[in-house]
């Protein structure tokens, strides 16, 4: 029970430093979401509420950004009104899923206040990451935090695929009571998780790795820091996969296709040619992989199988799509109720209907209904375009923030196309909120722009009259 109460100690130490300074909240979310899973995994029983550890403090500090930023809410509306008043109507939208999921059966309020914390998690993230960053500056100092801290939690797939540590109790999922198996045509798959709960939550974190290091890569000015930030990112690969998980394997080719058509539609085809020479250094870490583990070892077959791309076409046909018109056939035009299919609900125990969508698009479906998914999805169309404008005026400006806003849109992108075949990864806090937070500072990027140029023109002035 030792590690239950360590863990217990840092999440509130945590969100008091988060409220003090509320800025290095998501830091603190990074590095508690990093060490949350080995210490859980020492807690006898593995309680699958303390996945909630880094709720505590993104919570202190959406409320002290509140009271810290003057204007919260106006200073983010006033640039993005359409983002603003489509979350407004968001809310009236989703009451009928409140009042079904809270009327549902004993204790189905759980659901209810569940599902209402899970969604506005994201949008309350989109806002806070508007407000994060003072510069461009700290903005990749946020980024660089992230991916070295999960870099060295990507070691442990390396460890577990080995097996160069079969004993210890923090690699793999074994201590959960089930061994993740992938069942392929002729072979099976083990999947990896290393200091990670699962193959999913391993496979999503080195996905990341890869794109935030090869964003850093792009933005940063040529020499020894740049081909760092390219090595960590080929490294990341490697973890990738081994963690058995195609929908998070297909991330990497969505993002790079995303960046290249930025460039390409904001009129910098040059650019987008020399994005494909650096995107060499992370492909030839597939072609090591797969020298180093062999290509007849059933990891390498099972991402290079004939079936690859027919299997992602009818992923995303099948649970993009058809689920979503199967959910309405069975739940109707108000859905179930807000909660039921939220990830992490499964940890509820009280009165609930059964559910079986996993995709993003069925679970918003059968929880928000017909209303509710109408909303949610305007506000993410807003966002979208939102970022999309702000990135492509940032490449063709050229400015110093380009390389950002267009790897963090492209990014974006890559979690869509991810979530459309599976929303399970949302179970996880920091992951929703993160998503949140990184659309956020997209939009925040004009306005450090504004303010660097304020800057220079007041020390201009300065040095003019000294």
């Amino acid at each position: 029970m030792i590690w239950q109460y360590v863990l217990l100690g840092l999440a509130l130490v945590f969100a008091c430093l988060s409220f003090a300074q509320w800025r290095w909240g998501i830091v603190l979310m990074i590095l508690l979401a990093a060490v949350q899973d080995p210490m859980r995994k020492m807690v006898p029983g593995t309680a699958g509420w303390l996945v909630l550890a880094t709720a505590p403090i993104f919570i202190a500090m959406i409320f002290s950004s509140m009271v810290h930023q003057r204007g919260w809410w106006q200073r983010f509306g006033k640039p993005y009104p359409r983002i603003a008043k489509a979350m407004l109507i968001l809310l009236p939208l989703i009451f009928p899923a409140v009042i079904l999921s809270a009327t549902y059966g004993p204790g189905s309020w759980m659901y209810t206040l569940f599902g209402v914390f899970s969604y506005s998690l994201i949008l309350l993230a989109i806002i806070a990451g508007f407000h994060f960053a003072r510069d461009e500056k700290a903005l990749r100092a946020m980024l660089a935090a992230y991916c070295l801290i999960n870099g060295v939690m990507l070691t442990g797939g390396i460890l577990q695929f080995y097996h160069w540590f079969p004993n210890s109790p923090i690699l793999g999922s074994d201590m959960f009571g089930y061994k993740w198996v992938r069942w392929a045509d002729g072979y099976t798959v083990d999947m990896i998780a290393g200091f990670y709960r699962s193959a999913d939550v391993m496979g999503w974190h080195a996905a990341s790795v890869c794109i935030l290091s090869f964003i850093l890569a792009l933005s940063s000015g040529k020499g020894i820091r740049r081909y760092a930030w390219a090595a960590l990112s080929a490294f990341a690969v490697v973890a990738l996969l081994l963690c058995g998980r195609r929908k998070m394997v297909y991330m990497l080719p969505v993002f790079a296709l995303a960046l290249v058509w930025i460039n390409w539609q904001a009129g910098r085809a040059a650019r987008a040619v020399a994005i494909l020479g650096l995107l060499m250094i992370p492909l030839l870490a597939v072609y090591v992989t797969g020298d180093v583990i062999s290509e007849d070892s059933a990891n390498m077959r099972y991402y290079s199988g004939k079936g690859l791309r027919m299997d992602a076409a009818e992923s995303i046909q099948g649970e993009g799509f058809a689920s979503v018109m199967e959910t309405f056939r069975q739940s109707g035009f108000f859905g179930e109720g807000i909660g039921f299919a939220t990830p992490g609900a499964h940890n509820l125990s009280a009165a609930h209907p059964r559910i079986w969508q996993e995709s993003a698009p069925s679970r918003i479906m059968v929880e928000l209904g017909v209303p509710g998914m109408a909303g949610f999805l305007f506000v993410m169309l807003c966002l979208g375009l939102a970022m999309w404008r702000t990135t492509l005026a940032q490449v063709r400006a050229r400015t110093t923030a380009a390389p950002v806003a267009a790897g963090l849109f492209a990014y974006f992108l890559a979690n869509v196309g991810s979530l459309t075949v599976s929303g399970q990864i949302l179970a996880d806090p920091f992951i929703a909120s993160f998503l949140g937070f990184l659309s956020g500072t997209v939009l925040s990027i004009p306005r450090l722009q504004a303010t660097a140029r304020a800057r220079a023109e007041a020390r201009a002035m300065h040095l003019a009259y000294a």
